[in-house]
């Protein structure tokens, strides 16, 4: 989960043209509205609904999987614990991608065998069908909930940077307009928008990543060693951060 705040965000004027980001930002969300909007004239059943009518191949499903995780928690807070924690926040991030992978095999794999959407669905095939539905509601609702806190508290304060609001009922709104947006893609657009939309963050994610990896590079003459060097002599921590243990050490 991401916990980026306004507190650990740079002063406004660091980000570029308050104007310019609204632009881009009301030019982003028009288009995917757009396209979610369009998507969804094709939702006539559960399936298409729920499942994208199983109408995606299995390189776009992976592309929306990699857009999913490239999520504020990701993009934001993996690179921040990378540089806090060195190693140690390399770490972490292999750790929940491998438990996200256990889950698909596991979990979402033998829930597509048996036709079903939820897992409420399959549990209540075998169970009375009333106490589990209120169960997995109840439990889908209060993990959402706590969850989507913090997903929005960062993406909210990201984007009350770029537009250059700083005061606190203004951050807010902010958050609160993106939430209702995001609900607004899913409620539109069922899995066929919410598939495209992560399909089209992926790509330009992973764009803009690759970018600053060669740009960095570029900085340190392309030398993998003067890069590491380089985060030793910017780190606190000195050599430590290279290694293990900063975070998780006994």
């Amino acid at each position: 989960m991401s916990t980026v705040t306004s507190a650990m965000l740079p002063a406004a004027t660091n980000v570029g043209s308050p104007g310019l980001n609204i632009a881009i930002f009301a030019l982003f969300v028009v288009i995917t509205l757009a396209i979610v909007i369009r998507a969804s004239r094709n939702n006539r059943t559960a399936a298409d609904y729920y499942a994208g009518g199983r109408a995606f191949s299995g390189r776009q499903n992976g592309i929306a999987i990699a857009g999913d995780y490239l999520s504020a928690a990701s993009f934001l807070g993996i690179a921040g614990a990378i540089a806090v924690n060195g190693y140690d926040g390399f770490l972490y991030s292999i750790g929940f991608l491998v438990a996200w992978l256990v889950a698909l095999l596991l979990v979402a794999e033998l829930l597509r065998n048996t036709g079903r959407f939820t897992m409420a669905d399959v549990l209540s095939f075998r169970l009375r069908q009333r106490p589990v539905r209120v169960a997995a509601a109840i439990s889908t609702l209060v993990v959402s909930f706590f969850y989507l806190l913090a997903q929005m508290a960062g993406a909210g304060g990201l984007v009350a940077l770029l537009l250059g609001v700083e005061a606190r009922v203004g951050q807010s709104v902010v958050i609160a307009v993106v939430g209702v947006i995001m609900v607004g893609y899913v409620l539109i657009g069922g899995m066929k928008g919410t598939t495209w939309v992560q399909i089209i963050k992926a790509t330009m994610l992973i764009i803009g990543a690759f970018v600053m990896t060669v740009w960095v590079l570029a900085l340190y003459g392309f030398n993998l060693s003067a890069v590491l060097a380089g985060a030793v002599q910017a780190s606190p921590k000195g050599e430590a951060i290279l290694g293990p243990g900063l975070q998780y050490g006994a």
